[in-house]
């Protein structure tokens, strides 16, 4: 009987609490649409996404604990090969065996090295959390016009954006694979947006539908664009200290200065607007509205946690596959939950081709940025 260790199973609980937490996120905050306790322009659910980055502070200990371990653990390594070696240099040296032993065996103990963290640039980070909080507006408002379903599928094409900005800033090299599913996303997404653009033969109201739904594909379109370049700008922050800070602590703090400008926007023009903005169906309680915005926060937070586990221990390939099958998932969950009620859940003929694409292209171009890292790796040890 096979068994599994301690590792492959802590693993398996992150790459599963992934998936939940991310359909919980994503369906979560459409559920907060449909029942009138949320819009696109209240920014009441960007805050709650928010407030999920914040509590990522919470585990910053737990990481940096490990990151430690991790740096103890090697330096061990390190001084026992060292002095295995100089045993084996010792027992060759015939000569001077009584000295030379009693000196090498009693090798003073070096100095642990423990990791160190870098140091976070507020100013930098409040730029970074004014084009974060752009960038969700634009989704946000994309995401509560086409819908859960296409929405995922389009925002799963940042990584595409992300390597494009890449090379065009940070003059990084693309793979032919990486090209080829770049131009593949591409054509994905504009396969998916077909059924979105308004035909000759219909009437006025499914006209304005259609282009409705266009702008919003445009929006979360330009949102994701957004967001790359919120990814590529943490990247360029990241780079410019020796050592680098934790990830979350980055995230901890773009979380309070975001949460504190979506505080301001709700004081500003949420609150005076409220109740134009927010129409709580009747049959929808005011607990089931706040026990929603807690498990949006609550998500957030732990997807966040899942995804600096998961890139540590899996790397990027199984994470971008992961992210796929939420891409799947939400997708089918959508049009089984809302399709009756919201066409733009629907699947269609057009959607399911391009989400194939964008979904496979995007797998597609995780695999060829693996594989060059693991080149480059190669010829810097040769």
């Amino acid at each position: 009987m096979m068994k599994i260790d301690g590792e492959t199973l802590y693993i398996g609980f992150h790459q599963i609490m992934f998936l939940v937490s991310g359909l919980c996120t994503t369906l979560g905050i459409q559920w907060l649409f449909y029942h009138g306790a949320a819009t696109g322009d209240s920014y009441l659910a960007q805050f709650a996404q928010y407030l999920g980055m914040v509590l990522v502070g919470l585990i910053i200990p737990i990481l940096v604990k490990n990151k430690r371990k991790g740096y103890s653990k090697v330096t061990q390594e390190e001084e026992l090969a060292t002095e295995h070696n100089n045993i084996n240099m010792v027992q060759i040296n015939h000569d001077d065996i009584s000295t030379t032993a009693s000196t090498d065996v009693n090798i003073p103990a070096q100095d642990v090295v423990l990791y160190e963290e870098g140091s976070i640039s507020h100013k930098s980070v409040i730029k970074l959390s004014v084009l974060d909080v752009f960038a969700n507006f634009c989704v946000t408002i994309g995401f509560s016009i086409v819908g859960s379903g296409m929405y995922q599928v389009i925002y799963s094409s940042v990584v595409i954006w992300c390597a494009i900005l890449n090379w065009l800033l940070l003059s990084r090299s693309l793979t032919k694979m990486q090209w080829l599913a770049i131009f593949g996303t591409s054509a994905g997404l504009a396969v998916s947006s077909m059924g979105n653009f308004p035909q000759q033969s219909e009437t006025s109201e499914e006209a304005t539908k259609m282009t409705l739904l266009m702008f919003g594909t445009l929006m979360t379109l330009g949102g994701t664009f957004f967001y790359s370049c919120v990814y590529v700008y943490s990247d360029y922050i990241m780079s410019q200290h020796k050592p680098p800070p934790l990830p979350a602590r980055l995230c901890f703090c773009t979380g309070i200065y975001t949460s504190l400008i979506s505080l301001i926007w709700i004081a500003v023009y949420t609150l005076p607007r409220f109740d134009e903005l927010i129409h709580i169906k009747e049959s929808t309680t005011v607990e089931s509205v706040w026990l929603m915005y807690v498990l949006v926060i609550v998500a957030n937070a732990t997807h966040s946690w899942n995804y600096y586990e998961l890139i540590e221990r899996t790397g990027s390939v199984a994470t971008g596959i992961l992210q796929g099958l939420r891409a799947v998932l939400i997708y089918v969950i959508s049009d089984s939950w809302y399709c009756k009620t919201d066409p733009a859940q629907c699947f269609t003929k057009f959607k399911g081709i391009g989400s194939i694409m964008v979904i496979g292209c995007v797998l597609l171009f995780t695999l060829g940025r693996s594989s060059q890292q693991a080149a480059d790796k190669k010829s810097l040890v040769e």
